[in-house]
């Protein structure tokens, strides 16, 4: 019989040994994304509070306002007016947006009411520059703000345009003061000088600034639903009259046109 080497023999078992206890090295773990964080706020919030576009459109529609009214006031001689609505017109309430996100709760009047109390609202990206610039054209020159804040509102609303420097001391500010004082009311005290104008004097409309279409004029009657669209689309007063900011985050279109 053959003589088996035993040097030979103990390398081969070693070899066995040494191959067996070796393993495959662990997969690298993947890092999975991020959860979102539920008090993240909707792309619409971000968008206005984060976006350099939101910014480029409101200057974009405050730089194209100032040249309208610059161009109609130099041919006018009696008393004009611009008009804008507050709320994502001059002041901006994307961070009460944001709070309401962060509570996990829908817009009622009492956080609404507690959240125009704290005044903190930062002007829109133009505003100023755009009211500053209207003070300049004169005597006939004024500004008008009107805005669906209810009237118990209208001393932290006249102290926010105040501390953001969007107010002067002859602007004039219309909170609704019922369910009945629509906008359209309040522009015919404007145009007549009655209401709260009373002695003011009839002040013609040259610009209306706004964030939703009712900011503009009324709804139209007698126009069908698919043709809403279509009957403002075709309004010769855009860019001439009427100035449209960006609002994505609250409107009449949330729940369609009625």
């Amino acid at each position: 019989m053959a003589r088996i080497k035993i040097p030979l023999i103990l390398g081969f078992i070693a070899a066995t040994i040494l191959s067996s206890c070796h393993t495959a090295p662990a997969p690298v773990p993947t890092s999975a994304p991020a959860p979102v964080p539920v008090t993240q706020p909707a792309l619409e919030v971000q968008w206005v509070r984060q976006s350099v576009e939101y910014d480029a459109l409101c200057i974009q529609t405050y730089r194209a306002a100032w040249q309208s009214v610059k161009a109609q006031a130099a041919v006018l001689q009696e008393d004009w007016a611009v008009v804008l609505d507050v709320d994502e017109t001059v002041l901006d309430n994307s961070r009460y947006q944001e709070i309401l996100y962060e509570q996990n709760r829908k817009f009622d009047y009492a956080s609404w009411d507690e959240w125009v109390q704290r005044r903190e609202c930062p002007p829109l990206p133009g505003a100023k520059a755009f009211l500053d610039s209207v003070r300049t054209l004169g005597r006939f020159a004024h500004i008008v703000y009107i805005t669906n804040r209810r009237a118990h509102l209208d001393e932290p609303t006249r102290e926010n345009l105040r501390k953001t420097g969007l107010w002067g001391d002859e602007d004039v500010l219309l909170c609704q003061r019922d369910g009945q004082d629509s906008k359209e009311a309040r522009r015919q005290e404007v145009l007549n000088g009655t209401g709260r104008c009373e002695g003011q004097g009839k002040r013609l409309i040259i610009a209306l600034i706004g964030d939703q279409l009712l900011d503009m004029e009324p709804y139209p009657a007698g126009i069908e639903r698919e043709n809403f669209k279509e009957h403002y689309q075709n309004s010769p007063y855009w860019n001439i009259r009427y100035f449209m900011l960006p609002n994505p985050m609250y409107g009449y279109w949330v729940d369609g046109y009625k």
